[in-house]
């Protein structure tokens, strides 16, 4: 007799450790990327090597939504909080935060600190339900000034193109967490062991954060690249003309952000690289990059060079 199908699958958690930190990638789901207006100064020859290389789709880029779970022992951090469900802007395939932080026996009324990257819909938008509530109803909400300024600015709201939108919804995403904000910069360390460095371009004040502990080191760079094989080989590239508020600031700042990586050993998290996206990157003899990703496993031990 056959059995029935599950249709299910595992739930979207994966648990590392970095020195003394508990560390649990929290997956929000996924959005099909068209190629239209993606890698503007990119070579099309290239971009199709390099598909066909790692045999890679042509039709779309798969981007994951990785937001991030710190647990220090006294505080408790969330990194970028996903799209929710309150303006399903791309679909229905995203929103599942909420869900697989059950599902990892995390309480979002425990969270004490929400890092956002940028405030860009799909990292921020999560951070209410449907109804408007906060779904970290305790936390302090902490964004670099600069991005809070370009996506707060009420200014956008009658403006024809995305930005209108994407303020609109920032304002409501953001307004449960008013009273509990704390605006920082590039190079603050506004929590022990917690560094804010600059990742702007993709959004004018996007950070990056690294955490330490113990001599290892994490680092969480929202959208500083958004694919594990184009940005690495292409650092140079652009993302998109239209979505980056400074496409070529944001190629310096990738460049800069793989360097620092790899010359400090960081464990590299991208937000949109196939789940959970954690790795290594890597510098190659050209002085291009490339990123290796971890083996994902059920055992939650030492750290990949073997101190955690």
């Amino acid at each position: 007799m056959a059995a029935p199908r599950q249709n299910t699958q595992i739930p979207g958690w994966y648990r590392f450790l970095i020195g003394d930190l508990e560390c649990t990638i929290v997956w929000d789901g996924y959005i099909h990327h068209a190629y239209d207006g993606l890698f503007p100064n990119g070579d099309p020859a290239e971009l199709r090597r390099l598909q066909d290389a790692y045999l890679l789709p042509h039709d779309h880029i798969p981007m994951d939504l990785n937001p991030a779970v710190v647990n220090s022992g006294d505080t408790l951090f969330v990194i970028d909080a996903g799209l929710g469900r309150k303006r399903p802007l791309f679909g229905d395939t995203m929103g599942r935060m909420p869900e697989n932080l059950a599902a990892a026996g995390i309480d979002p009324a425990d969270v004490d600190i929400v890092l956002m990257t940028h405030l860009h819909p799909d990292h921020s938008f999560g951070l209410i339900h449907p109804d408007g509530s906060a779904v970290f109803p305790n936390a302090e909400l902490c964004v670099s000034r600069t991005d809070w300024e370009e996506w707060t600015d009420e200014a956008n709201l009658g403006r024809n193109d995305f930005r209108g939108p994407w303020t609109e919804g920032t304002l409501e995403a953001v307004a449960p967490y008013r009273e509990r904000l704390k605006l920082i910069a590039p190079g603050d360390s506004p929590y022990a062991g917690v560094t804010a460095i600059s990742g702007a371009g993709h959004s004018s004040g996007q950070c990056a954060f690294i955490f330490e502990s113990r001599g290892e080191k994490v680092m969480f760079t929202g959208d500083v690249a958004h694919h594990h094989i184009f940005d690495p080989h292409h650092p140079e590239w652009f993302f998109h003309n239209e979505y980056d508020s400074d496409p070529p600031q944001g190629a310096a700042a990738k460049e800069a952000v793989f360097g620092r990586a790899v010359d400090e050993r960081i464990r590299f998290h991208g937000y949109h690289f196939p789940y959970p996206g954690l790795g290594l990157m890597t510098r190659v003899e050209d002085g291009t990059y490339r990123y290796a990703p971890d083996a994902l496993t059920p055992r939650l031990g030492p750290g990949r060079f073997g101190t955690g």
